[in-house]
Order: structure tokens, then C-alpha cells, then sequence
């Protein structure tokens, strides 16, 4: 059976979360990964190879992610080509993307060597994302 696509870039970026060593448990539901038990996470990936990457949230995925953050601490993960992803939880997504009737398009911005900065048609969130927060996402 072939790889898809989707599977390539999610399958990197939980590489790089697993060997963060804090994935104890991993399961999927559907669209969500839901690690150790108690964070769920969307991921959405970009195969542009340089920034700005777009990401499109349909109105069925808005609609889940709220479900979702109601039950459990939730966070989205943009895959950003092979650059990397910028992690951030649901209430600074809110902060840019408040859940609307139509699909809301999502950018990530990065220059080299910077933090990655995400826009949405709500504002920016409020301060730039690390690299790394992918990796630090089980912390705390």
C-alpha cells in the first residue's frame, strides 16, 4: 500500500515529537492525534518548500475543533513543508480564526533562522512561534 502524502508529513512531524521522549501514548481519532491521553492535536501540512505556507480549515474541520476543545486540551500543528511546524493551542488559534459559516485560510510566515508567524483573517497571534514548540508541546 502506498504512502499518502498526508501520511508522509504527519508521520515526520510525530517523528520529531517522539523523540522529544515525552510520547508515552499515542492514539489516532480521526482527524486528531490524541497523545498520552489528555492532548488532542489537528495537524494540517504544507508541501510548499518556502514560506509563506497556507493552510485551509473547512467549516466541518472548525466545527470538530471546537467539539473537540470542549472535551480536552487541544492544539493545531501546521506542517510547514520541510521547514518545520509551528504549534500552538486552541485559544491563540481562536485569536485569529474564530469559527465562521465559510472555510478560513491560515498562513505561517518564516524567515531564516526566525520564529514562525501565524495570521489568520482574525489578526496575528500575539507573539511569534518557535521552531521548537513542536517539540515542547508535552511540556508542562
Amino acid at each position: 500500500m502506498a504512502i499518502k502524502k498526508q501520511e508522509f508529513y504527519e508521520g515526520a512531524a510525530l517523528h520529531l515529537i517522539a523523540r522529544s521522549g515525552k510520547v508515552l501514548a499515542l492514539r489516532y481519532e480521526s482527524p486528531f492525534f490524541l497523545f498520552n491521553g489528555h492532548l488532542s492535536v489537528l495537524l494540517k501540512y504544507s508541501t510548499k518548500g518556502r514560506s509563506p505556507w497556507g493552510f485551509t480549515f473547512t467549516v466541518d474541520e472548525q466545527e470538530l475543533l471546537v467539539a473537540q476543545a470542549s472535551k480536552c486540551k487541544t492544539a493545531i500543528g501546521l506542517i510547514c513543508g520541510a521547514d518545520g511546524v509551528a504549534a500552538f493551542d486552541f485559544d491563540s488559534y481562536l485569536r485569529i480564526a474564530e469559527p465562521k459559516a465559510v472555510a478560513i485560510h491560515v498562513a505561517c510566515f518564516r524567515d531564516h533562522g526566525k520564529h514562525y508567524e501565524v495570521t489568520g483573517p482574525d489578526g496575528t497571534i500575539g507573539r511569534k512561534v518557535s521552531p521548537s514548540s513542536w517539540q515542547r508541546l508535552l511540556e508542562g
